[in-house]
Protein backbone atom coordinates (compact mmCIF):
# COMPACT_ATOMS: atom_id res chain seq x y z
CA UNK A 1 0.00 0.00 0.00
CA UNK A 2 0.80 3.70 -0.63
CA UNK A 3 1.02 6.61 1.59
CA UNK A 4 1.55 10.54 0.21
CA UNK A 5 2.86 12.17 3.11
CA UNK A 6 1.83 16.23 2.78
CA UNK A 7 4.05 17.61 5.75
CA UNK A 8 6.59 20.59 5.54
CA UNK A 9 8.63 19.65 8.49
CA UNK A 10 11.23 17.55 7.38
CA UNK A 11 12.19 15.59 10.09
CA UNK A 12 8.79 14.68 11.26
CA UNK A 13 8.26 13.69 7.51
CA UNK A 14 11.38 11.74 7.32
CA UNK A 15 10.25 10.33 11.08
CA UNK A 16 6.49 9.26 9.75
CA UNK A 17 8.36 7.50 6.09
CA UNK A 18 10.65 5.24 8.70
CA UNK A 19 7.86 4.47 10.75
CA UNK A 20 5.67 3.44 8.15
CA UNK A 21 8.25 1.80 5.97
CA UNK A 22 9.08 -0.66 8.73
CA UNK A 23 5.67 -1.76 8.56
CA UNK A 24 5.43 -2.09 4.77
CA UNK A 25 4.06 1.08 3.13
CA UNK A 26 5.63 2.53 0.14
CA UNK A 27 5.50 6.17 0.89
CA UNK A 28 6.06 9.00 -0.81
CA UNK A 29 6.18 12.97 -0.54
CA UNK A 30 7.43 16.40 -2.17
CA UNK A 31 8.95 19.87 -1.48
CA UNK A 32 6.37 21.65 -4.00
CA UNK A 33 3.58 22.88 -1.92
CA UNK A 34 2.83 25.04 -4.56
CA UNK A 35 1.11 21.74 -6.37
CA UNK A 36 0.88 19.65 -3.72
CA UNK A 37 -2.67 18.34 -4.23
CA UNK A 38 -1.79 17.85 -8.10
CA UNK A 39 1.45 15.61 -7.17
CA UNK A 40 -0.45 13.87 -4.29
CA UNK A 41 -2.93 12.02 -6.69
CA UNK A 42 -0.76 11.66 -9.23
CA UNK A 43 0.98 9.56 -6.92
CA UNK A 44 -1.66 7.23 -6.86
CA UNK A 45 -1.46 6.80 -3.24
CA UNK A 46 -3.98 4.56 -1.13
CA UNK A 47 -4.32 6.73 1.34
CA UNK A 48 -2.75 10.75 2.16
CA UNK A 49 -1.19 11.82 5.45
CA UNK A 50 -1.73 15.75 5.54
CA UNK A 51 -1.14 18.61 7.85
CA UNK A 52 -2.53 21.55 7.81
CA UNK A 53 -0.06 23.97 8.58
CA UNK A 54 1.83 24.41 4.92
CA UNK A 55 3.25 26.76 2.87
CA UNK A 56 0.99 28.46 -0.17
CA UNK A 57 -1.60 26.76 0.89
CA UNK A 58 -3.44 25.50 4.04
CA UNK A 59 -4.65 21.99 4.30
CA UNK A 60 -8.08 22.32 4.56
CA UNK A 61 -7.79 23.79 0.90
CA UNK A 62 -5.88 20.82 0.08
CA UNK A 63 -8.06 18.36 1.51
CA UNK A 64 -11.09 20.28 -0.33
CA UNK A 65 -8.92 20.22 -4.07
CA UNK A 66 -8.33 16.07 -3.37
CA UNK A 67 -11.79 15.32 -2.08
CA UNK A 68 -13.47 17.20 -5.66
CA UNK A 69 -11.25 14.94 -7.81
CA UNK A 70 -10.51 11.77 -5.55
CA UNK A 71 -12.25 9.72 -3.00
CA UNK A 72 -8.40 8.70 -1.67
CA UNK A 73 -8.89 8.42 2.11
CA UNK A 74 -6.94 11.31 3.95
CA UNK A 75 -5.72 11.66 7.14
CA UNK A 76 -4.86 15.27 8.88
CA UNK A 77 -1.66 14.52 10.97
CA UNK A 78 -1.34 18.23 12.84
CA UNK A 79 -0.15 20.31 15.60
CA UNK A 80 -3.41 22.30 15.47
CA UNK A 81 -6.15 20.53 18.07
CA UNK A 82 -8.96 22.70 18.65
CA UNK A 83 -12.31 21.12 18.20
CA UNK A 84 -12.78 23.54 15.31
CA UNK A 85 -10.23 22.23 13.22
CA UNK A 86 -11.28 18.82 13.97
CA UNK A 87 -14.90 19.81 12.94
CA UNK A 88 -13.42 21.14 9.89
CA UNK A 89 -11.54 18.73 8.87
CA UNK A 90 -13.81 15.87 8.97
CA UNK A 91 -17.14 18.29 7.38
CA UNK A 92 -13.99 18.52 4.15
CA UNK A 93 -13.72 15.28 3.45
CA UNK A 94 -10.87 13.91 5.49
CA UNK A 95 -11.84 10.52 7.39
CA UNK A 96 -9.62 11.14 10.40
CA UNK A 97 -8.10 13.79 12.36
CA UNK A 98 -5.04 12.98 14.43
CA UNK A 99 -3.23 15.57 16.75
CA UNK A 100 0.70 15.95 17.32
CA UNK A 101 2.35 14.68 18.70
CA UNK A 102 0.98 11.34 17.68
CA UNK A 103 1.70 8.12 19.23
CA UNK A 104 2.96 5.95 16.67
CA UNK A 105 0.74 2.94 16.95
CA UNK A 106 -2.06 4.57 17.47
CA UNK A 107 -1.35 6.02 13.66
CA UNK A 108 -0.59 2.54 12.60
CA UNK A 109 -3.95 1.37 13.69
CA UNK A 110 -6.13 3.68 12.28
CA UNK A 111 -4.18 3.84 8.79
CA UNK A 112 -4.75 0.26 8.60
CA UNK A 113 -8.26 0.32 10.11
CA UNK A 114 -8.77 2.86 7.30
CA UNK A 115 -7.38 1.18 4.60
CA UNK A 116 -9.26 -1.93 5.21
CA UNK A 117 -12.09 -0.96 5.08
CA UNK A 118 -12.07 1.58 2.36
CA UNK A 119 -10.38 -1.52 0.02
CA UNK A 120 -12.43 -4.22 1.07
CA UNK A 121 -15.30 -2.79 -0.10
CA UNK A 122 -13.61 -2.17 -3.42
CA UNK A 123 -12.38 -5.62 -3.66
CA UNK A 124 -16.14 -6.41 -3.53
CA UNK A 125 -17.31 -4.60 -6.13
CA UNK A 126 -15.45 -6.31 -8.50
CA UNK A 127 -16.60 -9.43 -10.49
CA UNK A 128 -14.43 -11.81 -12.24
CA UNK A 129 -15.99 -14.35 -14.70
CA UNK A 130 -13.72 -16.55 -17.58
CA UNK A 131 -11.56 -13.46 -18.06
CA UNK A 132 -14.19 -10.81 -17.83
CA UNK A 133 -14.45 -8.53 -15.10
CA UNK A 134 -17.23 -6.32 -14.14
CA UNK A 135 -16.52 -3.25 -11.72
CA UNK A 136 -20.23 -2.95 -10.33
CA UNK A 137 -19.28 0.77 -8.64
CA UNK A 138 -19.21 1.83 -12.67
CA UNK A 139 -21.81 -0.08 -14.09
CA UNK A 140 -24.95 2.17 -15.54
CA UNK A 141 -28.32 1.00 -16.51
Amino acid sequence: MKIYIIEDEIAIREELTQLLQKYGYECSSSDDFQNIGERALSSEADLILLDINLPYQDGFHICRYIRQKSTVPIIILTSRNTDFDELMGLNIGADDFISKPYNGQILLARIQKILARTYEVQANTMLVHKGLTLNLLNVYF
